[in-house]
């Protein structure tokens, strides 16, 4: 069986379960179980939907590169990375 077949399956059957879980909220109102059972399949309908959309548009990974040069000094003068992790000048450690 193919991966989109067992997608598909397993949307049947998180359709079925929705349609359950329904029927309880129907019968039982808002009980607390049951409304915690309706969150949780929510979240697998959105976690099925994601590995959905997954298998059919794989993301590439962008390679990024980072380049030998030397950093821009710049960008660390501003003052206040001089004491990163230090204190302010003058303080103790309490």
């Amino acid at each position: 069986m193919s991966i989109h077949d067992e997608l598909d399956r397993t949307r049947r059957a998180l359709q079925a379960l929705e349609k359950s879980v329904a029927g309880l909220r129907q019968q039982l109102g808002p009980h607390l179980d049951v409304l915690r059972l309706m969150d949780d399949v929510a979240r697998c309908s959105a976690d099925l939907a994601r590995l959905q959309e997954q298998v059919r548009a794989p993301h590439r990974h962008e390679l990024v590169v980072i380049p030998d040069d030397d950093r821009d000094h710049g960008l660390w003068g501003a003052g206040d990375v001089d004491h990163e992790g230090l204190g302010a000048p003058g303080r103790r450690a309490p």
